[in-house]
């Protein structure tokens, strides 16, 4: 019998980061007799299968047996621990939660949930939206959440689902005994980056000397004029990319190219932080009549009294975007240009060689000659000149003119 660590997220507390360690890792902590099972993506796919969620693109019809196999992975496992780290665990029904207990029925869970101040959440969780494609400015994503009077209700509905950490405990509380439920709090910004590794560490009882913490693995970070470039970039493209196309566009270029570069940092503006900071207290209190092992400290959940100093998030000078959007068309052609290497690999690779410049000069003089006789066609009823040209060659070509 293991004992199996279930880190099921919350969304927007360091997942990113504690999933690169672990997978950075894997093979020393495999030598320690503790288990990362399969990979991410088999560990996503597993609970997809689970809640039976399902993705398009490359991931569709692969969620079918995957928690299967992964729970075969971890019986298998003769060591003392195993650790799965999914954020999609955290939209677990309390049935689907005992289900997936009931399956490590061999073994005995630990729940570890992450949990981050309402402030630093608010605003990662609009950059997400729109990094994954979403057009909502800030104004009405923040009074969505808020539950203003008017505002549409989506964006305030799909956050809190994400977010709701006490809906989270107390769904897996049904699974597992509360002693078992491990909370880890996202250290306050200014805090060493291996802080929440070394948090995670203990709440996941990983080895002494673990070296996840020199693993520098982060979700970066977009300020306020790049959203906006990429905002507006979803309302004119948003409907013509699949999931997949925007991911590689977006996050995986765009992204990841203007990250950390900005002048301006997204900042909780200071008419939202008394809201906040309530929010924080409520769920502090909540928390500790609940009775959980805490890996870290409560008062990290309520956010710290700051001054903003820049504009509001929405308000983007002209210059500002300019050099965004300048930076994001410099992103997208460094992408072009290694689509570009790609696919001229590929065809080597099928064809053999490239095509000498004479080849390529004759091809097009050829391919520009074609599109010409076409062109002439299509237009030789409205053009005289094109209209006796067509009435010679059909002269020449019928069989009825033949002598």
């Amino acid at each position: 019998m293991a004992d199996v660590y279930l880190h099921v997220g919350l969304y927007k507390t360091g997942t990113t980061t504690i999933q690169g360690a672990l997978t950075a890792t894997a093979p020393q902590l495999a030598s320690r007799g503790v288990l990362f099972p399969g990979d991410l993506r088999a560990q996503r796919l597993a609970a997809y299968d689970l809640l039976g969620q399902r993705v398009g693109g490359e991931e569709r019809g692969e969620a079918a047996g995957a928690l299967g196999r992964l729970v075969e992975l971890v019986d298998g496992h003769d060591g003392a621990s195993v650790v799965v780290s999914e954020e999609e665990l955290s939209l677990a029904r309390p049935r689907q939660a005992r289900r997936l207990v009931r399956l490590l029925g061999a073994h005995r869970v630990f729940v570890v949930v992450g949990a981050r101040d309402m402030a630093r959440t608010l605003l990662s969780a609009w950059q997400q939206t729109v990094v994954n494609g979403g057009c909502t400015g800030w104004q009405d994503f923040v009074a969505s959440v808020r539950g203003d009077d008017g505002a549409p209700p989506s964006e305030g509905v799909s956050f809190h689902w994400r977010h709701d950490l006490l809906r989270v405990v107390d769904t897996w509380s049904t699974a597992v005994p509360v002693e078992r439920i491990r909370l880890v709090t996202v250290p306050p910004r200014g805090a060493s980056g291996a802080t929440l590794l070394t948090r995670f560490a203990d709440a996941a009882a990983l080895p002494d000397g673990w070296p996840g913490g020199r693993q520098a693995v982060r979700n970066v970070s977009l300020g306020a004029a790049e959203l906006e470039v990429v905002r507006r970039l979803n309302e004119a493209v948003g409907p013509t990319l699949n999931t997949a196309q925007h991911r590689f566009v977006v996050e995986a270029g765009i992204r990841a190219r203007l990250a950390g570069a900005t002048a301006r940092p997204l900042e909780l503006p200071a008419e939202h932080l008394p809201w906040a900071r309530a929010y924080g207290e409520r769920l502090v209190g909540e928390l500790e009549r609940r009775g959980l092992t805490v890996h870290g400290d409560l008062a990290d959940l309520v956010p710290a009294w700051t001054t903003p100093t820049g504009p509001a998030l929405d308000e983007v000078s002209e210059d500002e975007l300019l050099v965004a959007t300048q930076a994001a068309l410099v992103s997208l052609a460094l992408d072009h240009g290694r689509l570009f290497r790609r696919y001229r690999r590929a065809f080597v690779e099928r064809e053999g060689r490239l095509p000498d410049p004479l080849e390529v000069l004759g091809s097009q003089a050829r391919a520009g000659g074609f599109w010409l006789r076409k062109r002439a066609v299509h237009h030789a009823d409205r053009h005289p000149l094109l209209a006796r040209a067509s009435r010679i060659y059909l002269e020449r070509t019928s069989p009825s003119s033949r002598p």
